[in-house]
């Protein structure tokens, strides 16, 4: 019989609903699996977990270094978060000869270059299947198998909070700030929700994605990212009228020999699997050469389906061993530049109602070379507002173009900026 030892840091949601699955879990593993895993000791800074940890039976430390130097334990489980003391522990116990299993998608977007090289040189693995979509087997699908289909786009609906808030908004006409303070009274949203909101979360993840994909990390600082806190419901319904749906969406592909990464709200088709994606749902569409596309749905987020992730990781490490190596291997490819973005968009102005309104706007846009698909003005002035919408959809074109053509446009004594740009995916 195999037998493994583990240490776990970080006792929080996820670290609770991992000790719950462990304890109910383990006798069913070592009876069918011929595995008998234990947890050494588990760690957490607060000392009022004592109680909870040896509830459960597992001995329990305020100091993690008493498992990092410990020798019997031989996978370390990482579910703090954070950059620092994340990194600190992960290093110290892949040096101690520890393999890994972390849910840490902030440190490995920022960190996971350094962190996989010295993974590969020692030898140790690295899990890491909760850290992007929880339960959702997307790592180990990628890994094993899709990268051999030849990759070709990722695009990713990959926070659950805001996939929450925009489903609220479109099905019961509720604004952003309404939607929002109702996920937070249903533990949806953080008391501080401005990573899920401002599409951080999304990048960390696609950033993790694209790596695997693409053999390469992504420069975080220079992807295009953009939240959802200006989406309107006024958008949710004209976008609908459009026959589209607003979704945050996470997106890498490759374009010849570059690659193209970025996060932020879309217009989609409605009747795309990715539009269907409601609530704290998480879906990922991946196209590929071979097997062509790929659709993955399900829990994105929480307790429990993030803790089946990590028990996920640590059966495969143990069955598969120590042979989970990824070092970058994509030195060759390089990254998109911003303005490069050549798509599709919504433009929505907000206008004075006379005369010649539309022909000064399209006179600017038709200038930088960019063609109008259609064009709505959705309702007449009132005494309350002077200026009413103006919907148009372009042609694609690019994206530096349509900006400097959005600039001169919010300078007109005619416009009440700022003008409201979402892209338009064709999926």
């Amino acid at each position: 019989m195999l037998t493994r030892k583990i240490g776990l840091i970080g006792i929080g949601t996820v670290g609770k609903a991992f000790l719950k699955e462990f304890r109910r879990n383990k006798p069913f593993v070592k009876k069918t699996l011929n595995l008998d895993l234990e947890v050494v000791k588990v760690c957490d800074i607060d000392p009022h977990l004592k109680n909870f940890s040896q509830e459960l039976g597992f001995p329990f430390t305020t100091d993690p270094q008493e498992i990092i130097n410990d020798p019997q334990i031989d996978i370390l489980i990482e579910l703090i978060g954070g950059i620092n003391p994340a990194k600190k522990f992960i290093i110290s116990s892949l040096k101690k000869g520890k393999d890994i299993i972390t849910a840490n998608k902030a440190l490995l977007s920022s960190e996971g270059r350094e962190i996989f090289q010295l993974a590969y040189k020692l030898k140790r693995a690295i899990r890491f299947e909760a850290s992007v979509a929880s339960a959702i087997p997307l790592i180990k699908s990628i890994s094993e198998v899709l990268k051999f289909a030849r990759i070709k786009s990722i695009y990713a609906i990959l926070n659950g909070t805001t996939n929450f808030i925009l489903t609220e908004m479109q099905k019961h006409k509720v604004s952003l700030f309404e939607a929002l303070e109702k996920a937070k009274k249903k533990g949806i949203a953080e008391r501080n929700s401005s990573l899920d909101i401002k599409g951080i979360d999304s990048l960390h993840k696609i950033s993790i994605l694209c790596f695997l994909c693409f053999g390469k990390f992504p420069n975080l600082e220079e992807v295009l990212t953009e939240g959802i806190e200006k989406i309107s419901l006024q958008d949710i319904h004209y976008a609908e009228e459009l026959g589209f749906r607003i979704k945050l969406l996470a997106i890498a592909k490759k374009i010849k020999k570059e690659i193209e990464v970025r996060v932020h709200p879309a217009l989609i088709p409605q009747n795309h699997p990715l539009a269907e994606t409601n609530g704290v749902y998480n879906s990922i569409f991946i196209n590929t050469e071979v097997g062509r596309d790929f659709f993955f749905s399900g829990l994105g987020a929480g307790g429990k389906p993030t803790a089946l992730a990590v028990f996920s990781d640590l059966l495969s490490l143990v069955r598969e061993g120590s042979n989970f190596f990824i070092p970058e291997r994509g030195s060759k490819v390089n990254f998109r530049k911003r303005g490069q973005l050549y798509s599709r968009y919504y433009l929505k102005f907000l206008a004075k109602d006379k005369p010649g309104v539309l022909a000064k706007i399209s006179k600017i846009l038709a200038d930088l070379g960019i063609s109008i698909a259609s064009v709505t003005q959705k309702e007449t002035a009132t005494l309350k507002s002077k200026f009413v919408p103006i919907i148009m959809l372009t042609h694609k074109t690019k994206e530096k173009d349509l900006n400097k053509a959005k600039e001169k446009i919010d300078r007109l004594p005619i416009i009440k900026p700022p003008t409201q740009l979402i892209r338009i995916e064709e999926l």
